[in-house]
C-alpha cells in the first residue's frame, strides 16, 4: 500500500541490540559478500532514503532520519556507511551501527569518489543495489563524472531475493512491529466518536503507535463523505452514523508491519456485513495459498475467486492483494495476478482485501509469515468492529 513518505523520521530512533544483535548484521554481512563474489564483483553500493531504506539497513542497521545513506561492502575488507547528517551528528549516528567506518556526507557523489579511492577500488567492478530505484540523477551523474573508470552493475534484484526469507531476529523484530500495528487498532473504538474529523481519528492511532517505540507511522481513512477511498487523513468529519475503513502501518526498530479494518458507528448493515464475510474468505485463502513454492498469481486467484461481483473485485484489485513487508514498507515479492514468482518460506508478507460495493465498503489487512505449510497472520483481522 502506497503511503506519503516524511521528510523527517521524528519516532524512537535507537538499536535494540537485544532484539536484534550484532551477531545477526555478522551473519548477513556473511550472506551479502558471498552473493558478491557469485557475481563477480569487487564491492557493492547499498542505497537508501527516507522513502525506501531496506538494502541499506539489512546490511548496517542505520536508518537515514534525514536524506539518505550509503552503505559500501567489499568482499573481504572493512565496510563504510556513508550518512547525510552534519559531523557533530556522527556521534549519534555511529550508536545505530555496527559499522566502525562511519562518515558524513554533504556532496555524495564528491565524498564517494573519496571513499572508493581510499579503497582502492576507483577502477573496480561496483554492483548497485537501490542507486537506481531512488538515487537522484544529478547525483548519479556526480558519481559517474568523479569515478570514471568504474565499471558499475545492476544488483537490485539480487540484493532482493536475498532479503526475502526472513531469519529468527527478523520475524521477531517484525512480531514486535506488528504487536503495535495491532494494539493500535484495538484501540480504535475507544478512540473513535461521532463527530471526530479524520485527521483527530489518525492523531489518537499515531499516538498509539508512537508509545510503541515506531520510527514511522503511516496512516490512511476512509470515512464521512469519502468514504469511497482511503486517502490521508484531513479535516473531514467522519459523521454521526457509516462506515470508516482504517489502514495503519508503523515501522519498530526498522521493522514495517500494516493492518486494515472496517470500524461502524452504529449497527452494520446486512449489505456490508455480507462484503466483509467475502473478504475475510478471501483474506483466509490468500493465507492458506501462501506456502513455499507457491506462485504469486495462485495466491492472488485465491482472493478473486471469493470477491464474486465484478465492483469489488475491481476496487480490490486497484488496492492490490499485498506485497512483501519488512524493512521498507513494500517489497517483493508482489502478488499479481498471472506471476509465476515463487514464495520461499520465511517471506513475510502484508496481506489485505479492500473492496467497495454498492455504497459499502470492507477493509481487511494483516502482515503474515509464509510457514511450512501457509501463512501465519501475526494479527487479527476482524470483519465489521460496530462501535457505539
Amino acid at each position: 500500500m502506497r503511503s506519503m513518505p516524511p521528510v523527517l523520521k521524528r519516532g524512537a530512533l535507537y538499536w535494540d541490540q537485544e532484539l536484534l544483535p550484532k551477531a545477526c548484521f555478522q551473519e548477513r554481512s556473511a550472506r551479502l559478500r558471498a552473493l558478491i563474489a557469485e557475481h563477480g564483483d569487487d564491492a557493492w553500493l547499498l542505497y537508501g532514503d527516507l522513502e525506501r531504506s531496506g538494502h541499506v539497513a539489512y546490511f548496517s542497521n542505520f536508518l537515514p532520519r534525514t536524506r539518505a545513506a550509503l552503505a559500501l561492502v567489499t568482499r573481504d575488507g572493512d565496510p563504510a556507511l556513508l550518512v547525510a547528517v552534519g559531523p557533530r551528528d556522527l556521534p549519534a549516528a555511529r550508536t545505530l551501527t555496527w559499522i566502525e567506518d562511519v562518515r558524513a556526507f554533504s556532496s555524495l557523489g564528491r565524498q564517494l569518489a573519496t571513499l572508493i579511492h581510499d579503497r582502492g577500488l576507483a577502477q573496480a567492478r561496483l554492483g548497485l543495489a537501490g542507486v537506481e530505484e531512488s538515487l537522484s540523477l544529478a547525483e548519479w551523474n556526480d558519481i559517474v563524472r568523479a569515478l570514471p573508470h568504474a565499471r558499475w552493475r545492476s544488483r537490485s534484484a539480487a540484493a532482493a531475493k536475498l532479503r526475502q526469507p526472513k531469519d529468527r531476529a527478523e520475524q521477531a523484530a517484525l512480531r514486535r512491529s506488528a504487536r503495535a500495528v495491532g494494539r493500535a487498532l484495538d484501540l480504535v473504538p475507544r478512540i473513535i466518536g461521532a463527530g471526530m474529523t479524520a485527521r483527530e481519528l489518525a492523531a489518537g492511532v499515531d499516538r498509539e503507535l508512537r508509545l510503541s517505540a515506531a520510527e514511522d507511522v503511516r496512516v490512511l481513512i476512509a470515512g464521512g463523505p469519502r468514504a469511497g477511498s482511503l486517502r490521508p487523513a484531513d479535516d473531514c468529519v467522519l459523521g454521526d452514523a457509516g462506515q470508516i475503513l482504517l489502514y495503519a502501518a508503523a515501522q519498530v526498530q526498522r521493522y514495517w508491519a500494516e493492518g486494515a479494518r472496517t470500524f461502524v458507528l452504529g449497527r452494520a448493515s446486512h449489505a456490508q456485513r455480507a462484503l466483509a464475510a467475502h473478504a475475510a474468505a478471501g483474506l483466509a485463502a490468500m493465507r492458506a495459498a501462501a506456502r513455499p513454492g507457491a506462485r504469486l498469481g495462485e495466491v492472488h486467484a485465491a482472493a478473486e475467486r471469493h470477491l464474486q461481483d465484478a465492483e469489488p473485485r475491481a476496487s480490490a484489485r486497484s488496492y492490490g492483494y499485498g506485497h512483501g513487508i519488512g524493512l521498507d514498507p513494500e517489497e517483493a515479492p508482489f502478488i499479481a495476478a498471472h506471476s509465476d514468482e515463487r514464495l520461499v518460506e520465511g517471506a513475510s508478507l502484508a496481506l489485505r482485501v479492500i473492496a467497495h460495493a454498492a455504497g459499502h465498503g470492507i477493509a481487511l489487512g494483516q502482515p503474515a509469515i509464509v510457514g511450512a505449510n501457509e501463512a501465519e497472520a501475526l494479527i487479527d483481522a476482524p470483519g465489521v468492529i460496530e462501535c457505539d
